[in-house]
């Protein structure tokens, strides 16, 4: 096992394909002033790096009548594709071709994007997740704000993702793969949890020596468990659990609910595998991976940190705070949505009961954390401190078999992007995945003072 000082040093910015290709001296610039050692472009019309699918690919591709379902998804008639797994016809690659020119003269590494599941089943209500019973998730589920995941278990988009990659392998030249949406929607969406019960995942499954009907009874027993329960009861085991699982073994079902959030990580780290292998087989050392929830909830979206280490070639994640998988707002967006579900579901319980009992569970009750949902919604969260925990949370939860780069939005205030920073070199990391304006000189000057160790 390499050692972490035999791990490549790397700062990879998140970039915009288009504005990067317009202004590639920003390459040179960012090189030379930060160490910008690798770009991951994404496109926002398409949500790949810009990549055109070939016909061969197209003409197998799952997604390609989304122009026509404007029901579903009405950005389509401003142009912008829906995202999907993989790679769909009709984009115009050339920003994306002359982006890689100017990177290769800069000396600079080009990491390929696109997406996999997390997102797609309000458009394609056919290879959507279902509920334990195979049913659609229905309103609560298709009208969240934190998205309809596509069923990981479907062979014809796995295996149709599998010759995307090695297409893109034969006709770009990139030197790798972050791939986003490698996960199910986030734990904030509760109706997102006990999915995906389709016969595709209950055989997948199986095959992985989960045994599915198992899992069943044990979740029903817990809901029963919980269910026979007063607010009272349940509040006060969980101000004394010591994380979610015991708390939830206080109702007799937390052995089956870890089983079954591991059994969806086991599911999606075993694809994940398949992707590496097709991209290897193409191109021996090229590096492979994703995005990663932060370390508090991302093995209930789907990802074991343990399992990831062996089927990618890195971690890193998708934005230090805010958004969907921000590092340093994670807990609290969960928080906000699980208070909000059991305040309307259970008399007499309000915000102040519910949010201290939620962050102690996740294991952040140490932090100073709004205690309503108004707080959680104004803002002035502590976001260094959150980022600062989840980093802690990284190193804890990974062995260093690969290399651990963490997210850091680079856009904010200069005090708190140096703080972001020296939480990543303290805890030994090798590198950052960066968002950041390449105009701003106050921050570039930061990056360069505090990463500079790497």
């Amino acid at each position: 096992m390499p050692s972490p000082s035999d791990h490549p040093r790397r700062l990879i910015w998140f970039c915009n394909t288009e504005s990067v290709a317009d202004h590639p001296e920003t390459l040179v610039r960012l090189r030379d002033d930060i160490g910008l050692t690798t770009i991951m472009p994404e496109s926002h019309v398409c949500h790949t790096s810009g990549f055109a699918a070939s016909p061969e690919i197209a003409a197998r591709g799952p997604f390609e009548d989304w122009r026509e379902r404007e029901d579903k998804w009405p950005k389509a008639a401003q142009g912008i594709y829906p995202p999907v797994a993989g790679t769909v016809s009709g984009y115009d690659d050339g920003p994306l071709l002359s982006l890689i020119d100017s990177a290769r003269q800069a000396g600079i590494e080009v990491w390929g994007h696109f997406g996999l599941w997390s997102y797609g089943g309000e458009v394609y209500p056919e290879f959507a997740l279902t509920d334990l019973q195979g049913n659609s998730l229905g309103r609560e589920g298709s009208q969240s704000a934190w998205g309809t995941g596509l069923c990981p278990s479907r062979r014809r988009i796995n295996e149709w993702v599998v010759d995307c990659l090695r297409a893109l392998v034969r006709r770009y030249d990139v030197d790798g793969f972050c791939v986003d949406h490698a996960r199910y929607p986030p734990p904030a969406n509760p109706a997102s949890l006990l999915a995906c019960g389709c016969a595709d995942c209950r055989r997948e499954s199986g095959a992985l020596g989960y045994d599915f009907e198992a899992m069943l009874e044990g979740l029903a027993e817990l809901r029963s468990g919980m269910a026979a329960a007063d607010a009272v009861s349940l509040l006060t085991t969980a101000g004394e659990a010591a994380n979610l699982w015991e708390f939830l073994s206080g109702f007799g079902g937390g052995d089956a609910a870890r089983l079954w959030f591991e059994s969806r990580a086991a599911l999606l780290a075993a694809r994940m595998g398949e992707f590496r292998e097709a991209v290897r087989t193409e191109a021996p050392s090229m590096v492979f991976g994703s995005d990663l929830f932060a370390p508090s909830i991302a093995l209930l979206g789907g990802q074991n940190y343990s399992e990831w280490e062996d089927v990618t070639d890195y971690l890193t994640g998708g934005s230090s705070h805010g958004g969907v998988v921000g590092w340093g707002t994670s807990v609290t967006n969960l928080a906000a949505v699980w208070a909000e579900v059991i305040c309307d579901r259970v008399p007499g319980v309000g915000d102040e009961d519910v949010l201290g009992p939620i962050y102690a569970l996740f294991g952040c009750g140490h932090l100073q954390l709004p205690l309503t949902r108004p707080g959680l919604e104004q803002g002035g969260l502590p976001l260094a401190e959150l980022f600062e925990w989840e980093v802690s949370q990284l190193v804890k939860l990974s062995s260093g078999r690969v290399p651990r780069y963490p997210p850091i939005s680079a856009g904010g205030n200069p005090k708190l992007v140096r703080r972001l920073c020296r939480a990543v070199v303290e805890a030994g990391c090798e590198g950052a995945m960066l968002s950041l304006d390449p105009a701003n000189g106050a921050i570039l000057n930061v990056l360069s003072e505090e990463l500079g160790a790497l």
